[in-house]
């Protein structure tokens, strides 16, 4: 019987293996900066490889519509690799061969990341296997001819329907009609195929721009909060002053445990809610930690404000496309000033900007990560108006340079502790969950033990 395709074995067998290698790699902290010319092509050739295998089993291979459209005659493109289709046909032997040569660099990397001295001397050899780099490129270039074959199939199907049509209706007046929806058909296929291609594109310029993504931790933190905390902020005179006008800077110090980083998640959450349904706001945010920063320099972090503000756009911008295609053909990256640019210029796309950067202090030190992006952060705001919502420490050299933006520290309220107890009693021994009187002396120490830090909000 043969194996349904998108299986372990098949799609998503390789996809799964292009994620792990990126992860790998990240997890070594080697700088992407510092990769080979050949590497870096390699790892974006991966990348675009996922995307056009991932809308293909989502789009094609799991659509039932595709399939039932394609009873007589067969689609060119399910009888290559479609869960019907035999396991020796040239793409699913292809998708074997890519599996097994990427498993080979997945060990290979896991093998060097085992020494002391990691770097791209040491991990350029597995990349470029002459196997591997001969099966992804040849998977990829068989993945331009599949897109070819649903072009195929688009024409081939609006052919037969219009055959059926003309065979079906003799009168004039109803061949005219159904040959209106005949091209409607031809059209609907090479506008969606044509669409699939332009969503490859753009993938590939973000992945470009950068390939780190901060929505995990955003789900991550927002997930620990307890329901109503937080609220205080929301609620307050500073806030509701800065999410109504624009060219604001919302400043929170806090002591370490205060709860800054779930307050920021809580903002950003309340943003995107507030305006789920507004496209031309913009929202962006950066969570800095010094344990991430190797992936968390200026350029770095630019990038991701970068990438999340184009995201937001709807369809590529063309300044961002000629930026692509320039670095994409000498081999090389975007300097701080480019970036910063061009964050400008996608920013001037949107009627608002809000930009939310969580714990600043941490931004690294060395190459004055701090200041370049405050800066960088400032520049945006003059030029187009944006909201910056920043939380740090207190720390005399970053509060002076908010000296005059409206400022609120962060300091976990009495109401949010209760909550947070409230929520978690189940966790307090049961004599204690029993005896009202003393559970609520036990709240109450706890709460004054507190004193402003709280770090499970």
């Amino acid at each position: 019987m043969a194996e349904a395709f998108g299986t372990g074995a098949g799609i998503v067998g390789v996809i799964g293996l292009v994620i792990q290698i990126t992860q790998v790699v990240v997890q070594f902290g080697v700088d992407w900066r510092d990769a080979p010319d050949n590497v870096t092509a390699f790892m974006a050739e991966l990348g675009t490889l996922k995307t056009v295998l991932s809308e293909t089993n989502t789009n094609i291979i799991l659509n039932p519509d595709f399939e039932a459209a394609f009873q007589n005659p067969p689609s060119i493109l399910l009888s290559e690799l479609g869960p019907n289709a035999p396991p020796t046909t040239e793409t699913k032997r292809m998708l074997e061969i890519c599996r097994k040569d990427l498993s080979c660099l997945l060990a290979d990397l896991k093998k060097k990341g085992q020494g002391h001295r990691l770097g791209w001397e040491r991990l350029k050899g597995a990349f470029l296997a002459k196997d591997t780099r001969e099966s992804v490129e040849n998977l990829c270039r068989k993945c331009q001819i599949l897109n070819k074959m649903l072009s195929i199939d688009g024409i081939v199907l609006g052919a037969n329907t219009y055959k059926e049509v003309v065979e079906a209706r003799k009168e004039q007046q109803e061949w005219h009609e159904s040959d209106s929806k005949t091209s409607l058909v031809i059209k609907s296929g090479v506008e969606q195929s044509s669409r699939w291609q332009e969503n490859q594109d753009i993938q590939a310029i973000l992945n470009w721009i950068t390939p780190i993504d901060y929505t995990s931790q955003q789900s991550d933190f927002i997930g620990r909060r307890q329901e109503g905390t937080g609220q205080w902020l929301l609620d307050s005179f500073e806030f509701q002053n800065w999410l109504r006008t624009t060219e604001k800077t919302l400043f929170c110090p806090g002591i370490p445990g205060a709860g800054k980083t779930i307050l920021t998640s809580i903002v950003v959450e309340q943003l995107a809610t507030r305006f789920k349904e507004d496209k031309s706001i913009g929202i962006a945010y950066l969570y800095c930690n010094f344990r991430s920063k190797d992936t968390q320099k200026i350029n770095d972090l630019l990038s991701s404000l970068l990438r999340q503000l184009t995201e937001g756009q709807p369809s590529m911008p063309r300044k961002i496309k000629d930026l692509y295609e320039l670095h994409k053909t000498q081999r090389t990256r975007p300097s701080v000033d480019e970036i910063g640019k061009a964050l400008q210029l996608v920013a001037t796309l949107y009627s608002r900007i809000f930009i939310c950067v969580d714990a600043l202090d941490e931004c690294q030190v060395t190459d004055l990560c701090s200041k370049k992006l405050t800066s960088e952060l400032f520049s945006l705001q003059a030029a187009c108006g944006a909201n910056l919502f920043v939380t740090s420490r207190f720390m005399p050299d970053i509060k002076s340079r908010f000296k005059g933006s409206i400022s609120l520290e962060i300091r976990a309220s009495e109401n949010d502790v209760r909550k947070y107890l409230d929520g978690n009693i189940s966790k307090l021994p049961k004599f204690i969950q029993r005896n009202l009187d003393l559970l609520e002396v036990v709240k109450s120490e706890i709460i004054k033990a507190v004193d402003g830090m709280c770090v499970f909000l």
